[in-house]
């Protein structure tokens, strides 16, 4: 295996060099490999998690004739890191609480019968709540692809990494899903990924395709809300929004078990704000004038397309109630404000697949691949790289 090199200008024999940062991404190239779904992989995007991932990031690239053609994107993940949405010793345990059928073989032969002991690991193709993938330009061939895992797994044996872990593999993605199977990777289900394509009549036409019965339960919400007080409007995601936000995100986060904290939430979304400007929106529903939800939503306008991806929600629980708040704030309002403004596809991730599949959406399975790593002699098991690791 060809050793791992690393800084801005380090090249291996086989063509794949790392990119210091995500500020270099756009000179070298890396824009020519995304596709209208891989918004999580622009250069602004990976800016923001660089930010707010709370560890180190690595750019792989793969060249052929001085060109761009295939990239991989990594994060080294130990238990300092809180997204356990895309931390594999977390998602492995949650597969076996589901009784995920491939999750016990994944913990005997993997994890060696312990969850823990998949820390540390470099997590690839980005740690984004599905289709996490290499990317790859149409010239891309199956060796491309193959250089860049060569050289993820170098560098995570270097580094003294328990596992590789691909978080989020779309089924879909055969080039991929191929090539870990190939080289030894074991996977479980992780989630199932859901997008809804947006009617050009927004939610109106949205409802009215919906069954007889469907549709009259969305307004009967629709009149609950209204009499409760509840306005849900599309805005702007501001810095003065940003501390109640923080409240709300780090609301849901704890209530299903992620350590948050109102001003680390704030500080986050602050960033967002900051980096991402005019395409990161907020629906946010307000009762008599207080904010008691909202749901954050990304847009991606690439080769032409515009799409929109929901990325964040919060909600004040206890001023919710039982009051249908959830589908208002992060469905209704916002398919009918991105239809609007020509938005063809409304991605909304991973979890609540059924509900999600109840209102018109399209799945697809995802899994978490995941490859022991033999480590390198005397590594400790930390980022073996001289950069300062950022900070959440």
């Amino acid at each position: 295996m060809t050793p791992y090199t690393e800084g801005p200008h380090a090249q291996a024999p086989d063509g794949v060099r790392a990119v210091a940062d995500a500020a270099g991404l756009e000179a070298a190239g890396w824009p020519s490999l995304l596709g209208a779904e891989d918004f999580f992989q622009t250069p602004r995007w990976l800016a923001v998690q660089e930010v707010n991932s709370g560890t180190s990031m690595d750019f792989l690239l793969r060249e052929r004739g001085g060109r761009p053609v295939a990239g991989l994107v990594t994060a080294w993940a130990d238990t300092s890191v809180a997204w356990l949405l895309a931390r594999p010793d977390a998602m492995l345990r949650r597969a076996l609480e589901q009784e995920v059928p491939e999750a016990a073989g994944v913990l005997r032969d993997v994890a060696g019968g312990d969850p823990d002991r998949l820390l540390p690991s470099l997590v690839c193709g980005g740690r984004h709540l599905g289709r996490t993938r290499a990317l790859a330009s149409p010239e891309a061939t199956a060796e491309d692809l193959a250089a860049l895992l060569e050289q993820a797994e170098a560098m995570a044996a270097g580094r003294g990494a328990a596992t590789v872990c691909f978080p989020h593999v779309d089924v879909r993605d055969v080039a991929l899903t191929g090539l870990l199977e190939r080289r030894g990777y074991r996977h479980h289900l992780s989630d199932h990924y859901a997008w809804l394509d947006i009617p050009a009549g927004g939610f109106e036409q949205f409802v009215d395709e919906m069954s007889a019965h469907r549709r009259r339960r969305v307004r009967l919400e629709g009149r609950a809300l209204a009499d409760a007080g509840v306005e849900v409007n599309v805005e702007p995601l501001t810095q003065a929004l940003c501390p109640r936000l923080g409240q709300l995100d780090a609301n849901l986060l704890r209530k299903y078990g992620n350590p948050a904290s109102d001003e680390g939430s704030a500080r986050m979304i602050g960033r967002i704000a900051e980096i991402m400007g005019e395409d990161v929106l907020v629906s946010v529903a307000r009762q008599r004038g207080t904010i008691i939800g909202f749901g954050m939503v990304l847009r991606s306008r690439a080769r032409g397309e515009e799409q929109w991806y929901g990325h964040r929600a919060g909600f004040d629980y206890e001023a919710q109630g039982k009051l249908p708040l959830y589908y208002d704030v992060l469905y209704y309002q916002v398919l009918d404000a991105a239809a609007k403004e020509g938005a063809t596809v409304l991605h909304a991730g991973i979890g609540s697949v059924k509900a999600k599949l109840a209102r018109g959406c399209l799945v697809s399975e995802q899994r978490s691949y995941l490859l022991p790593v033999h480590r390198t002699e005397g590594n400790a098991g930390a980022p073996a790289d001289d950069r300062e690791t950022t900070t959440r």
